[in-house]
């Protein structure tokens, strides 16, 4: 086993400094999409309520922010080292 060294331990609380920093900025990304991901959502439920069918850009734009979101999750519950962007 190797010793750590103190670069590599200065390097995880940079690291971890960066973590928080973006975890504050992606969540302030996520919920201003949020925000338009619900009026689609509303957009949609009304669009099948009279057409019996899905809209693919609203489907798309829908699916595209839970895939999105499902990746910062992720990374914001420490499951993953990979960032979402």
């Amino acid at each position: 086993m190797a010793p750590i060294l103190i670069s590599d331990r200065m390097g995880a609380r940079v690291e971890l400094l960066v973590r928080i920093v973006l975890i504050l900025v992606l969540s302030l990304v996520l919920s201003l999409w949020g925000i338009w991901i619900t009026v689609c959502w509303i957009a949609q439920f009304l669009y099948i309520l009279v057409t019996s069918k899905r809209n693919k850009f609203l489907n798309n734009q829908i699916k595209s922010y839970f895939n999105f979101w499902v990746k910062c999750q992720e990374y914001f519950l420490l499951l993953t080292d990979k960032r979402p962007v």
